[in-house]
């Protein structure tokens, strides 16, 4: 998913906003500090997905004379290859 730089940052604004009002932990860092570290795994997190569908559509471009011949609908196929290559790595969709 593409997210703009100002919308990771407003959804790392949130995450910090609902982690303090629900946490019963005492968390020392400031929010700016907070904010930074969420945002650098917002960003991680949608880095490796995007790294994850290139894979995926490389996989499916080499099989795609397959696909065709057998009708096999090209985003059913890249959502269960998506999903099949995610668990295998460990990457939480």
């Amino acid at each position: 998913m593409r997210l703009s730089r100002q919308k990771v940052e407003r959804l790392a604004q949130l995450v910090v906003k609902k982690f303090r009002e629900e946490t019963p932990v005492e968390i020392l860092a400031d929010d700016e500090l907070l904010e930074t570290v969420v945002t650098r795994a917002i960003r991680r997190n949608l880095e490796e997905e995007a790294a994850l569908d290139s894979d995926v559509r490389d996989l499916l471009l080499k099989h795609s004379a397959i696909m065709i011949r057998e009708g096999i609908d090209q985003r059913t196929a890249f959502m269960k290859v998506k999903a099949e290559l995610a668990k295998r790595q460990g990457f939480v969709l």
